[in-house]
Protein backbone atom coordinates (compact mmCIF):
# COMPACT_ATOMS: atom_id res chain seq x y z
CA UNK A 1 0.00 0.00 0.00
CA UNK A 2 1.44 3.36 -0.98
CA UNK A 3 1.89 6.21 1.44
CA UNK A 4 -0.80 8.20 -0.37
CA UNK A 5 -3.32 5.53 0.55
CA UNK A 6 -2.32 5.57 4.23
CA UNK A 7 -3.75 9.05 4.80
CA UNK A 8 -6.66 10.33 2.74
CA UNK A 9 -8.88 13.39 2.64
CA UNK A 10 -11.50 11.55 4.70
CA UNK A 11 -8.90 10.85 7.39
CA UNK A 12 -7.97 14.53 7.34
CA UNK A 13 -11.60 15.57 7.81
CA UNK A 14 -12.07 13.09 10.65
CA UNK A 15 -9.06 14.51 12.50
CA UNK A 16 -9.97 18.14 11.75
CA UNK A 17 -13.79 18.44 11.91
CA UNK A 18 -13.54 22.23 12.16
CA UNK A 19 -12.26 22.36 8.55
CA UNK A 20 -15.28 20.63 6.99
CA UNK A 21 -16.16 23.71 4.94
CA UNK A 22 -12.81 23.49 3.09
CA UNK A 23 -12.90 22.14 -0.43
CA UNK A 24 -10.34 19.53 -1.33
CA UNK A 25 -9.00 21.32 -4.40
CA UNK A 26 -9.01 24.83 -2.96
CA UNK A 27 -5.57 26.35 -2.24
CA UNK A 28 -6.27 26.47 1.50
CA UNK A 29 -7.50 22.87 1.50
CA UNK A 30 -4.47 21.62 -0.42
CA UNK A 31 -2.07 23.41 1.89
CA UNK A 32 -3.80 22.21 5.07
CA UNK A 33 -3.96 18.63 3.80
CA UNK A 34 -0.31 18.60 2.72
CA UNK A 35 0.92 19.79 6.11
CA UNK A 36 -1.25 17.23 7.91
CA UNK A 37 -0.12 14.53 5.44
CA UNK A 38 3.57 15.28 6.04
CA UNK A 39 3.15 15.18 9.80
CA UNK A 40 1.22 11.90 9.65
CA UNK A 41 3.70 10.26 7.26
CA UNK A 42 6.72 11.29 9.33
CA UNK A 43 5.09 9.67 12.34
CA UNK A 44 4.24 6.54 10.35
CA UNK A 45 7.73 6.23 8.85
CA UNK A 46 9.33 6.67 12.26
CA UNK A 47 7.27 3.73 13.49
CA UNK A 48 8.38 1.67 10.51
CA UNK A 49 12.03 2.45 11.25
CA UNK A 50 11.58 1.25 14.83
CA UNK A 51 9.99 -2.03 13.68
CA UNK A 52 12.80 -2.62 11.20
CA UNK A 53 15.41 -2.03 13.92
CA UNK A 54 13.72 -4.60 16.14
CA UNK A 55 13.69 -7.11 13.30
CA UNK A 56 17.36 -6.41 12.52
CA UNK A 57 18.26 -7.11 16.13
CA UNK A 58 16.24 -10.33 16.04
CA UNK A 59 17.92 -11.46 12.81
CA UNK A 60 21.38 -10.72 14.21
CA UNK A 61 20.73 -12.67 17.40
CA UNK A 62 19.33 -15.65 15.53
CA UNK A 63 22.26 -15.63 13.10
CA UNK A 64 24.71 -15.54 15.99
CA UNK A 65 23.00 -18.53 17.66
CA UNK A 66 23.00 -20.53 14.43
CA UNK A 67 26.66 -19.68 13.80
CA UNK A 68 27.58 -21.06 17.23
CA UNK A 69 25.66 -24.23 16.41
CA UNK A 70 27.51 -24.57 13.11
CA UNK A 71 30.86 -24.17 14.85
CA UNK A 72 29.96 -26.83 17.40
CA UNK A 73 28.86 -29.24 14.67
CA UNK A 74 32.01 -28.61 12.64
CA UNK A 75 34.13 -29.22 15.72
CA UNK A 76 32.30 -32.54 16.19
CA UNK A 77 32.87 -33.21 12.47
CA UNK A 78 29.15 -33.65 11.81
CA UNK A 79 29.35 -32.14 8.33
CA UNK A 80 25.86 -32.99 7.12
CA UNK A 81 24.09 -31.17 9.94
CA UNK A 82 26.60 -28.32 9.78
CA UNK A 83 25.75 -27.79 6.12
CA UNK A 84 22.03 -27.64 6.93
CA UNK A 85 22.62 -25.00 9.59
CA UNK A 86 24.92 -23.04 7.28
CA UNK A 87 22.01 -22.69 4.87
CA UNK A 88 19.89 -21.32 7.71
CA UNK A 89 22.66 -18.85 8.58
CA UNK A 90 22.66 -17.72 4.96
CA UNK A 91 18.91 -17.16 5.08
CA UNK A 92 19.25 -15.04 8.21
CA UNK A 93 21.99 -13.03 6.53
CA UNK A 94 19.81 -12.46 3.46
CA UNK A 95 16.91 -11.40 5.70
CA UNK A 96 19.15 -8.94 7.50
CA UNK A 97 20.33 -7.46 4.19
CA UNK A 98 16.72 -7.04 3.01
CA UNK A 99 15.94 -5.24 6.25
CA UNK A 100 18.91 -2.92 5.71
CA UNK A 101 17.66 -2.07 2.22
CA UNK A 102 14.19 -1.46 3.60
CA UNK A 103 15.58 0.90 6.27
CA UNK A 104 17.50 2.80 3.60
CA UNK A 105 14.35 3.22 1.51
CA UNK A 106 12.47 4.50 4.55
CA UNK A 107 15.20 7.06 5.24
CA UNK A 108 15.01 8.29 1.65
CA UNK A 109 11.23 8.66 2.00
CA UNK A 110 11.65 10.57 5.25
CA UNK A 111 14.10 12.98 3.62
CA UNK A 112 11.79 13.56 0.67
CA UNK A 113 8.90 14.66 2.92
Amino acid sequence: MSLNQKYTWDDFLKQHPEKKDLKRMSPEGKKAFETAFKAKMKEYLTGRVERVKVLQKKATEKKKALTEKVKALQKAENWSKAKIYQVQVGRQDAWFNRLVKQADRIKVLQKSL
